[in-house]
């Protein structure tokens, strides 16, 4: 059984868990390297289970002993890349050996396959509700932080394109979350997250959430802490194994989420489409051929 089976299997029967196990499991889920890294006592401590807990899941995921089970961590952090000091130290070591093509093909490699899995498994009609509610929304804060700023900037910016009412949240002057301040029913928080996933996006989420704004929530694992206040959860394949958290797997939903929005904007789009024209002409945004 590789990572991956591991993660679906959890997922799969998460709900059905007693207490104790469901904070295990979630541990599991959020910090494989851990796993990884730690002996069964250590990883107990970590997640603050007793070790019977976490042998006990153990057990229901069909492994006999810890060792067995750490196994598929260990493989997946590839060796001895298993901190961001590790996996700097284990590039450019391999840059040093006349090996970086290799990380370099292991890179595209990885995010095709993140891209393949998610393709299976974000469904279309969740795409096309979020849409729905980004559409009809007063307004609609997107909350992204670090890396993945870019993806929450790329959505804002091509909602505001097609006149969708967006709000990026990035903390300007130290008033993180002021623009929340007075969400409502009728406002649409968007919130990306990975592991290790931020506080400030969950109390941004839980705040509005509170208010009676919707939540969508774009994650890497359905057990990621926006996902029990949400509305709409697209969850997507992202690879850790890296120097950073791969974030083209988030990009590729967002501009699917875009182009479902698009899709479903009509002939209106086009009014929208020549105004941004006449914009760029009057500041001459572009190099001509």
């Amino acid at each position: 059984m590789n990572l991956d089976e591991i993660n679906s299997r959890i997922d799969d029967t998460f709900e059905t868990y007693p207490k104790q196990l469901r904070v295990a499991a979630r541990y599991v889920r959020e910090n494989p390297e851990k796993i990884a890294m730690h002996s069964l006592r250590q990883v107990s401590d970590l997640a603050n289970v007793h070790p019977s807990s976490l042998m006990r899941l153990v057990r229901e995921l069909g492994f006999e002993r810890y060792n067995e089970f750490r196994d598929p961590f260990r493989a997946w952090l590839g060796g001895d890349g298993t901190t961001m000091r590790g996996r700097v130290e284990g590039l450019r070591t391999k840059g040093k050996l006349g090996q970086m093509s290799g990380s370099v093909a292991e890179v595209f490699a990885r995010d095709m396959s993140d891209l393949q899995s998610t393709a299976s498994q974000i469904n279309i009609e969740d795409l096309v509700v979020a849409a729905d509610m980004i559409l009809a929304a007063r307004r609609v804060f997107i909350v992204g932080f670090r890396s993945l700023y870019s993806a929450a900037f790329f959505l804002d910016y091509n909602c505001r394109m097609v006149s969708a009412s967006s709000v990026l949240i990035d903390g300007r002057g130290g008033a993180l979350g002021d623009e929340v301040r007075d969400a409502g029913p009728q406002d649409v928080v968007v919130v990306l997250s990975h592991r290790s996933y931020s506080r400030d996006a969950l109390k941004i989420a839980r705040y509005a959430r509170s208010a009676g704004s919707k939540v969508i929530s774009i994650v890497d694992s359905s057990l990621a802490p926006t996902v029990a206040i949400s509305d709409v959860r697209l969850v997507l394949t992202a690879s850790h194994s890296s120097v950073l958290s791969s974030v083209v797997s988030t990009l590729a939903v967002v501009q699917a989420l875009i182009t479902v929005i698009v899709s479903k904007i009509g002939d209106d789009v086009y009014d929208t489409m020549k105004r941004n024209e006449a914009f760029y002409r009057a500041f001459d945004t572009f190099v001509e051929d």
